[in-house]
């Protein structure tokens, strides 16, 4: 490839880096965005937004009685009201926001102020906790990998906590919760027995260990550019590396958040017993870990843009270097072939039998030198 190649190459890579700068949407975070309705100026507070494209509501319970534990699937709402009048603790975990009827009902069954239930529907990317009338709300976002295309995206977990009952919201239908039900499948367990913040901690501790595997994907992701980077593959590798930042940056914007939810339940006294505030400190911990991972991992990223330059630089200099030897040698060829090339009549060498093929030698000699000096000197 030369020069002229190259240099039009690195024209056309800064400009697609430009263009895609340009129209990447500012709400783009990861993979997936965090799509939803979003309140319009002037809005009465606590209203519901459904977004068209959401997923229809679907309803978990499970009820506890004693160290036993009853789950229902899908049940309708005569099915919920019964259980929660037989059951001693109940839990139910909404996913899809589809419906705004059902998710009315819900929260009028459970003396949700609106408030609450918008700020548990609305997928506004927001970390709170707050408490009115003896009901506890927590609100953050949950990374998880697409288990489709494997591509990191955002969720809400809301979570609301009362007198024997705890309510969860979860936009999309995932396997989150599966460690939960798990350990409640063991008679063992403490979620059976220990009252319903001990539950609403397991599901905080899930939600942010959630962030460990989209962390990693985004680090392999990094790692991959980075061979494609050293093999000089990958013509759109700038906008790869800004997306991969970008991941990066609202990674460590959702660890900040999360960090300041658990310093704020650690300082509340209502909504968690004063026994899990170690465990509330060693999820908080954990979130500093987070932090640190994501901040190693976007200075990786942040290298590999210098690292293509100087990839692109150096092999600019190698064609710069390999264009100046080739010129170097045929400067004093052209010098010798444009002083014979002049038309004066008198010049002595015109009239040599051997001179034409003598110059010629010369000129070969004189470059094939040239050649091995700068081949042992700079090649």
């Amino acid at each position: 490839m030369s020069l002229t190649d190259q240099l039009n190459h690195l024209q056309d890579l800064g400009k697609r880096f430009v263009r895609q700068l340009v129209q990447l949407p500012a709400h783009h975070l990861l993979g997936l965005t965090l799509a939803g309705a979003r309140r319009p100026p002037g809005t009465v507070p606590g209203t519901l937004f459904i977004d068209p494209d959401a997923m229809p509501t679907r309803m978990t319970v499970v009820c506890f009685r004693g160290s036993e534990v009853e789950t229902l699937r899908n049940p309708d709402l005569a099915s919920l009201r019964r259980a929660r009048t037989q059951c001693e603790r109940i839990w139910v975990d909404v996913t899809g926001f589809g419906s705004d009827e059902l998710l009315k009902a819900i929260g009028q069954e459970f003396a949700l102020h609106p408030m609450m239930l918008a700020d548990l529907v609305n997928r506004e990317p927001q970390t709170k906790t707050d408490s009115a009338d003896g009901t506890h709300l927590i609100v953050t976002q949950v990374p998880q990998l697409d288990p489709e295309s494997g591509q990191p995206g955002l969720d809400t977990l809301g979570l609301a906590l009362g007198d024997g009952w705890l309510l969860s919201f979860r936009a999309r239908q995932s396997a989150l919760f599966a460690p939960i039900h798990d350990r409640l499948g063991r008679p063992e367990s403490r979620l059976r027995t220990d009252p319903l913040d001990y539950l609403g901690y397991a599901l905080l501790d899930v939600a942010i260990d959630s962030l460990f595997p989209v962390l990693e994907a985004v680090a392999a992701r990094i790692d991959q550019t980075e061979d494609e980077v050293l093999d000089g593959r990958g013509e759109d590798i700038l906008p790869a590396i800004h997306d991969q930042r970008r991941a990066l940056i609202a990674l460590g914007r959702l660890c900040w958040r999360q960090r300041d939810l658990l310093s704020r339940l650690l300082r509340e006294e209502t909504v968690f017993r004063q026994e899990l505030r170690i465990y509330l400190q060693d999820v908080h911990d954990r979130t500093i870990q987070l932090q640190d991972m994501v901040d190693a991992t976007r200075e990786l990223s942040a290298s590999l843009i210098e690292l293509h330059m100087s990839l692109s630089a150096q092999s600019s200099n190698k064609a710069m270097q390999t264009l100046t030897v080739m010129a170097s040698i045929f400067i004093p060829l052209t010098f010798m072939a444009g002083i014979y090339g002049m038309n004066f009549e008198y010049m002595p060498e015109l009239d040599w039998e051997w001179g034409y093929f003598g110059l010629l030698g010369l000129m070969g000699v004189i470059g094939l030198g040239l050649y091995i000096w700068f081949r042992r000197r700079f090649l």
